[in-house]
């Protein structure tokens, strides 16, 4: 008999809890055109070419192995683990508790003429909130608001490592586009050595002309072996940066090309409004501020709570009830009605408006931020776009004047010097255009962060 009642008290306690007793399924996550996503372990595995490494490899490496991405989504997880524990206020709960005792030899319990040495006692309890002045819903919302948040600050956090990414791999291309103007620099001192030389061997020109193209070939030598470290280093950074290792063979047929973007100011930032993720961030805080204000309330409000017990005791817990065992229930509905706090609510909901002020202060500061970050950028971005528009106007016309010096040259109508200064103006022209590319890539990558729409576009974003 008892063990048939300790059963049912097990499967009632299972039919209440339900869904924590369910078998769990995985389910494929699938993306908007409903294919499955990869996973990141079967990222990891995957085979990049890192002999033509590209940007669009770079940012997928960083954006399935980061660290700083991975601690996002784990808060994330965090968040929604907040969200179900906020829901456990105002949901029902069920205890179960059995129990066996031990008595001395020869007490007696609730039997008359009967010696008892056990106890037993088996209850089921449940408790149910029926009012609690809204905090409980205060603080669900709050804890779907922090939810959001998190995932704000998860997007926030790859776009910044887009941005870092993208940086260090127009950097590396850029370092490698200085080092191929150095060679071609050292390519172009060395043949006018060996041409000089060879006019002096010959008599035809003097031993200063010799020691001049000595001089310069010396130079230019030097400045390829720092251009080629600097192009080593920012390989090295991009490494780093993507945690590969450091002896990786990378590669790339890639070339620092222009990246065209001509923003529409107005329009891009009444977009940013909506879609920059600080922003987000800033309006939940507000809405969370707002909630703080109906959790302090509920303090002078009464609250509500239902609960019941069912149990079975042997022997009966029922006063001069001369039973052996007997089942026992009661029901409970308890109204709590504050009276006096010593006017703890009402400093609590003083802090809660005062909360609510600063975050709308902030939240306005946050825009005329972002307002001033636009157009900053957006200037940024047009000096940048003209400037690069000039410097390949200058490179065109550099290329040209180096032609004509060739020529004049061979045709003993240019000095040595005058083809000098030619062809240091033809690389300092490519030079100044390529730091134009580059930072043109700067500006518009900056351009795109401030309003917000910085990797968007990124499959598996």
């Amino acid at each position: 008999m008892y063990k048939s009642k300790l059963s049912a008290l097990f499967l009632l306690a299972m039919l209440v809890a339900g869904p924590s007793f369910a078998q769990e399924y995985k389910i494929q996550p699938l993306d908007k055109d409903l294919n499955p996503i990869e996973t990141p372990e079967e990222i990891a595995e995957k085979e990049y070419n890192f002999s033509d490494f590209d940007l669009d490899s770079a940012l997928e490496i960083a954006l399935n192995s980061n660290r700083s991405i991975k601690n996002a989504i784990t808060n994330v997880e965090k968040a929604d683990a907040a969200v179900w524990q906020a829901r456990t206020a105002a949901s029902a709960k069920v205890s179960a508790e059995v129990t066996q005792t031990k008595l001395e030899d020869g007490q007696q319990r609730g039997v008359k003429n009967a010696t008892i040495d056990d106890v037993n006692g088996s209850h089921i309890r449940l408790t149910q909130p029926i009012y609690l002045g809204k905090a409980d819903r205060a603080g669900i919302t709050s804890a779907r608001l922090g939810r959001d948040i998190a995932k704000s600050s998860q997007t926030l956090t790859k776009q910044n490592i887009v941005m870092a990414v993208s940086r260090a791999y127009y950097n590396w291309l850029y370092a490698r586009e200085v080092e191929n103007v150095g060679k071609m620099d050292l390519d172009l001192a060395q043949a006018h050595y060996d041409l000089v030389n060879k006019r002096y061997q010959a008599e035809q020109t003097s031993k200063y002309e010799l020691l001049r193209a000595d001089v310069r070939l010396a130079q230019y030598k030097s400045s390829y072996l720092s251009n080629k470290n600097d192009a080593v280093m920012a390989k090295l950074s991009l490494l780093k940066l993507l945690s590969l290792p450091m002896d990786t063979n990378l590669d790339t047929t890639a070339k620092l090309e222009i990246e065209e973007l001509y923003p529409d100011v107005e329009e891009d930032l009444q977009n940013a409004i909506d879609l920059r993720e600080d922003l987000k961030i800033s309006r939940a805080q507000k809405k969370i501020a707002q909630q703080s204000l109906v959790s302090a309330r509920s303090g002078g409000k009464p609250s509500v709570v239902l609960s019941a017990q069912w149990g079975y005791d042997k022997p009966s817990s029922r006063l001069a009830s001369g039973r052996n065992a007997d089942d026992t229930w009661n029901t409970t509905l308890a109204l709590s009605m504050p009276i006096c706090d010593a006017s703890l609510t009402r400093s609590k909901v003083k802090n809660a408006k005062a909360g609510i002020k600063e975050a709308e202060n902030n939240y306005e500061e946050s825009v005329e931020n972002t307002e001033l970050e636009v157009y900053r950028a957006a200037l940024s971005l047009q000096t940048a776009i003209e400037v690069l528009a000039s410097q390949k106007e200058n490179l065109k016309q550099a290329e040209e004047t180096l032609r004509l010096a060739k020529v004049r040259y061979e045709n003993g109508l240019f000095t040595q010097i005058d083809l000098f200064d030619a062809e240091n103006a033809w690389s300092n022209a490519k030079l100044i255009y390529l730091q134009a590319i580059f930072n043109h890539h700067n500006a518009r990558l900056a351009y795109q962060l401030a309003i917000g729409k910085l990797g968007r576009d990124i499959k598996g974003f």
